[in-house]
């Protein structure tokens, strides 16, 4: 991996200033330069890595008379050398000028409507309208590809690549970012974190994930503004666990979220037990299982929740909760104990239970070897449990008796 991130930052240093940019109108009728445009001779992005459904939406789009884009993390992403998780399209058409192209989607969303194109296999790629520069928090208010570019958070993610030309549209300066690992907003930094206070969270998991540098001045706004996320939804910051848990550098994420003071308001009981005397314990246990987590992201790949709750709340299950010494059936007091430890987190059901019943399973490995799952070798036990899936007696088979009529004379 650390050769083909060094050979890809090789490739995008081969050409400092890219030869073609984008101009627009300006005062009396001048061309103003908007943008800079960056060849498929001037990036590292590999065609062969687009999603073939992504681009298959960005053409039907334009023989409609549309721009389109693939946009955000997966440039970022596919300039970094990596395989983007989720590949999302900008577009000048409006929701339901593209439902009309799409009879495999469905408009989404109230505050800002957005369009899902559905798939195969539960494939979803996401198709959103330019947004107006003066659109203020999710309003339904579109505008132009600038102007779109202007409402995005950083630069690393407001860069617009069109999969049929090859070429990426750069209107904030965020290929010249991530050449030089720095982390940008593009919004004020006055206005960046009151417009959606959850941009802290992901401003730090982007300078972890991209190795980028978050500038002082930058950093000293986002532990001011962290006292915001008291206010956000219990869905929207579960999102950014799971997503952190996820991305294989959780490890990393947690340690800079505790840095830039974010960490209380993602897990507020985790901290509470690691500010609490023998928290320093507590704490390098809770980062040696994401460690492992990580290990086994990277190496094997993961996504189901229950298996990142585990990771998550192994240290307390096997070393800090009240039934680490029971030797009965903890399964209904663990169940409700990981519900409130994890709050404001708040996974369904059952994904709480198929991780309580995961620990259980594995405890006995645990406190003999440390290790939640063998990151080295595909684990053997791989059916998914159900809530029914708990131990049971073995009845017994009764004995057939013979009818009085059989019995031998």
């Amino acid at each position: 991996m650390e050769h083909k991130l060094s050979r890809t930052i090789e490739l995008l240093e081969k050409r400092q200033t890219p030869l073609l940019i984008r101009y627009k109108a300006g005062p009396g009728g001048r061309p103003a330069k908007q943008a800079l445009v960056y060849t498929k001779n001037e990036h590292s992005i590999d065609p062969q890595s687009i999603d073939y459904d992504a681009a298959k939406i960005t053409r039907r789009l334009q023989r409609a008379g549309y721009e389109a884009y693939i946009v955000g993390g997966a440039v970022r992403d596919l300039l970094l050398g990596k395989n983007p998780k989720d590949f999302d399209i900008a577009t000048s058409a409006e929701p339901n000028q593209i439902r009309k192209l799409f009879r495999n989607s469905r408009i989404i969303g109230k505050r800002f409507r957005l369009v899902h194109v559905f798939f195969p296999q539960d494939k979803i790629i996401e198709v959103s309208t330019f947004r107006a520069r003066d659109a203020e928090g999710f309003k339904n208010v579109y505008g132009d590809i600038e102007e779109d570019a202007l409402r995005r958070d950083f630069t690393l993610n407001g860069l617009y690549y069109d999969p049929q030309s090859g070429h990426i549209v750069d209107f904030t300066t965020g290929v010249e970012d991530i050449r030089k690992n720095i982390l940008k907003p593009i919004i004020p930094v006055n206005k960046i974190f009151i417009e959606d206070p959850v941009r802290t969270i992901r401003g730090v998991k982007y300078a972890v994930s991209t190795r980028s540098k978050i500038p002082f001045l930058l950093g000293r706004k986002i532990k001011k503004a962290a006292p915001l996320l008291a206010s956000i939804s219990t869905s929207r910051l579960s999102e950014e666990v799971f997503k952190i848990l996820q991305g294989g550098r959780s490890r990393e994420t947690m340690l800079a979220l505790m840095d830039y003071r974010l960490f209380p308001y993602l897990l507020p009981q985790f901290h509470d037990q690691f500010t609490s005397p023998g928290g320093d314990e507590r704490k390098a246990s809770f980062l040696r299982f994401l460690e492992q987590l990580d290990a086994h992201v990277n190496a094997e790949g993961e996504d189901r929740r229950s298996r990142f709750l585990a990771y998550l709340c192994a240290d307390y299950f096997y070393f800090a909760s009240p039934w680490k010494d029971s030797k009965k059936n903890v399964f209904t007091p663990a169940f409700q104990g990981v519900k409130d430890l994890i709050r404001p987190v708040s996974p369904a059901n059952k994904e709480v239970e198929q991780a309580v019943l995961f620990l259980i399973r594995q405890r006995s490995r645990v406190l003999k070897t440390g290790i939640l799952v063998n990151t080295l070798e595909r684990e053997l036990e791989t059916r998914e449990v159900d809530e029914n899936d708990k131990p049971k007696k073995r009845k017994r088979r009764k004995r057939r008796r013979p009818s009085q009529g059989n019995l031998p004379v």
